[in-house]
């Protein structure tokens, strides 16, 4: 109901958003994977699939998908990488 309720919120996220995605000293790619780790971390599946496409529309390859899921495993340990089915789909 944010939306509806308050519209301006909504609007400054995602100005927000389209600000802090463009491109800089860092690539729309490398940001993607650096959100899809957050992810990860936090363990929301939805943010998770929809950074994880956004970087392979950005470029990344399986591969980079595969090894930003492996950091963030290192950095959270196992637990990081076991929650979700999701993780399989990107990295192959």
């Amino acid at each position: 109901m944010l939306n509806r309720n308050d519209p301006d919120v909504l609007k400054s996220l995602y100005a927000y958003r389209r600000e802090v995605f463009k491109e800089g000293e860092l690539s729309l790619r490398e940001k993607e994977l650096i959100a899809m780790t957050v992810a990860i971390v936090m363990k929301c599946e939805t943010c998770y699939e929809y950074h994880a496409e956004a970087a392979l529309k950005a470029g990344a390859t399986p591969r980079q998908i595969l090894e930003t899921e492996e950091v963030a495993m290192y950095m959270s340990g196992p637990s990081a990488m076991i929650w979700t089915k999701k993780i399989d789909e990107y990295s192959e």
